[in-house]
């Protein structure tokens, strides 16, 4: 079975969304990639940035650790960085690290964009 390559996208949602897409394997060789998506989508003139992690296959403290420093960046000037993923491992994860303490994250996409477009308006 071979490992789905890693790949991030970044678009704006509405005007007050922008929205990073991942699938692969989170790890600590593709750190670089991941952070240059978030400060990619951390450049954008938006409210909310919304990491759909649906595509991932595992992900691991190297890039939780990402994603704490993009939320903590966002935060300074009063932005919020929110995750969307549903696989029970993956949501364990951030569970066991306390990141769902600090970053809201939601089950769906749909969800997720439902919530924040509604609050922007």
């Amino acid at each position: 079975m071979s490992v789905p390559p890693f790949r991030a996208t970044v678009a704006e949602v509405g005007r007050h969304v922008g929205l990073v897409s991942i699938s692969g394997e989170l790890d600590l060789y593709i750190e670089s990639e991941l952070s240059r998506a978030l400060y990619e989508a951390e450049g954008l003139d938006v409210q909310t940035v919304a990491v759909d992690l649906s595509g991932i296959s595992f992900i691991d403290s190297t890039a939780c650790g990402i994603l704490v420093g993009a939320a903590k960046r966002l935060r300074t000037s009063g932005r919020e960085l929110v995750l969307v993923c549903n696989d029970p491992r993956t949501v364990d994860v951030f569970e066991l690290a306390g990141i769902t303490r600090v970053i809201q994250l939601f089950p769906t996409l749909h969800e997720a964009l439902q919530e924040l477009l509604v609050q922007s308006v």
